[in-house]
């Protein structure tokens, strides 16, 4: 009779994935959700400041609506958008009949901007898909312990593609965004930071995750708690994927003032693939070889991080066309604050092309990586595998994302949404204000629930009534922190 150990271990692994196009299906319910609160917005709910009902309306679309996406509605997530939209938009319509036309202001804010000179500003559609990306990912965290998590969401044995292989991806890429906010900043100091203190830096933030990733694998060996070995091998863990990049790019970056980051991350992806296909050895290593010694035992991690480094990469290169107000000199590619125009000098025509809006930016990047990714997906052997962020598997997160970024960019455009009207939902808000933070507080409530039931033979009201308290947990702490301002930064 096999060990609870080993059946939760058995019941989170072998598994194949789904298809790409049930994954879109899925996490469109984050797209949908922001669309309703936008269409909900200007409603006395949502409006008052001081209404319990706006919170309950916030957790209802950002937290309970993500969870029946990838629970109850697994199957039929067309069905769940329609039932979210389709009340919002009668709630919209009714209060555009029932209340009186209100002048846009649209064009004053593009006038505004166009009068000032580069900064970086707070985007609402960027707070919203990473907060979506956040909650999805929280809730995926617990949730693929317990039946009523479709087994084809949960993450791949070794070619496939699923819902928390994209997850996985996905918050790399978001990480990505995020640092290039530090990088086009520094571009406006007068005295920029040395090599020596941004190497600095990047220890210590990636000492306190390097810590937490150890930690945790003190209490996996410890606790006898389930483990996956071939999700990243015997000691390492998806923390220590995550400290390692802030350092390895630092490394990198008087390379990235010649080379651009986008020509780098070409390179790395192009070499590691040319290196697992080149012959059958490397493949066969990865996949049969025996666990002796530190790198054959956490093949998958240190492998696979050089796909997590060109995922990062492509991260920064789309903050540099989405961060600013406005567009400056071939930010589609490298980090800019110099405006297009500057005196007399006359910009050439590739000047021109690559000085983009946000919008722009992602429609131009978004159809080069659809075009390349379904000829690799066509032409290539093997499928994608997050086990070892092939080639396949590194194109498919940054086109998943680069499209959906852009879903949420046209939502902005399309409710007038401009950073000088900056409005977002608390609970998007929040869990973006201490992502990390709220990341590893997700890990740690999920092993406190292993630890104190037995998931596995859960029913469905049990499972929903665990999901939705561990829901309202991490929602409640996030929203506590916030309106305190209390920003923990790993």
């Amino acid at each position: 009779m096999s060990t609870l150990k080993q059946r939760k271990e058995d019941f989170v692994t072998g598994f194949n994935g789904g298809s790409i196009t049930e994954i879109n299906a899925v996490t469109s319910t984050a797209l949908v959700t922001y669309i309703s609160w936008n269409l909900l917005k200007n409603s006395t709910l949502i409006h008052s400041e001081k209404s319990n009902v706006q919170y309950m309306i916030d957790f209802a679309l950002n937290w309970v609506a993500l969870l029946l996406s990838v629970t109850i509605y697994a199957g039929d997530p067309y069905l769940l958008n329609t039932l979210i939209l389709l009340p919002c938009l009668l709630a919209f319509t009714y209060g555009k009949l029932s209340s009186s036309n209100k002048p846009s202001n649209s064009t004053y804010n593009k006038k505004r901007t166009n009068s000032q000179g580069f900064q970086l500003e707070k985007k609402p559609y960027i707070t919203a898909y990473r907060g979506g990306m956040l909650i999805l990912t929280a809730i995926a965290i617990l949730a693929v312990d317990f039946p009523i998590f479709p087994r084809r969401f949960a993450k791949v044995e070794t070619w496939g593609t699923s819902l928390m292989d994209l997850g996985v991806g996905s918050f790399v890429f978001s990480n990505g965004i995020v640092s290039s906010r530090t990088l086009l900043k520094n571009l406006s100091l007068k005295s920029k930071p040395s090599f020596v203190r941004n190497a600095f830096n990047a220890l210590k933030s990636g000492g306190t995750l390097l810590f937490l990733g150890l930690l945790r694998l003190f209490f996996v060996k410890n606790l006898e708690y389930q483990e996956h070995v071939t999700e990243y091998g015997v000691h390492w863990n998806f923390f220590i994927t995550l400290s390692l990049l802030p350092l390895i790019l630092t490394l990198i970056d008087p390379i990235t003032r010649i080379i651009p980051r986008c020509a780098i991350a070409i390179f790395i992806s192009c070499i590691y693939e040319w290196l697992l296909l080149k012959d059958d050895h490397t493949l066969n290593f990865l996949i049969l070889a025996d666990r002796n010694g530190f790198f054959s035992a956490n093949r998958e991690g240190i492998c696979s991080f050089l796909g997590y480094c060109s995922i990062f990469l492509w991260g920064q290169n789309t903050g540099f066309y989405l961060l600013g107000n406005r567009p400056t000199l071939n930010n589609l590619y490298k980090p800019s604050t110099q405006d297009l125009v500057v005196g007399s000098r006359k910009p050439s025509t590739w000047d021109y092309w690559t000085s983009v809006t946000p919008l722009t930016g992602l429609c131009i990047w978004s159809t080069v990586f659809i075009v390349i990714s379904q000829l690799v997906f066509h032409c290539h052997p093997y499928n994608a595998s997050r086990r070892f962020a092939n080639l396949p598997y590194t194109l498919w997160v940054i086109t998943y994302n680069l499209l959906f970024l852009t879903g949420y960019c046209l939502t902005d455009k399309i409710f007038n949404n401009f950073s000088e009207n900056y409005k977002v939902a608390e609970s998007l808000e929040s869990i973006n204000a201490n992502g990390l933070f709220l990341f590893l507080l997700a890990n740690v409530s999920t092993g406190l629930v292993n630890m104190s039931m037995v998931t596995i033979d859960s029913s469905t009201v049990i499972s929903l009534l665990v999901l939705l308290a561990y829901c309202s947990f991490i929602a409640v702490v996030s929203i506590l922190l916030y309106r305190r301002r209390i920003f923990i930064k790993l």
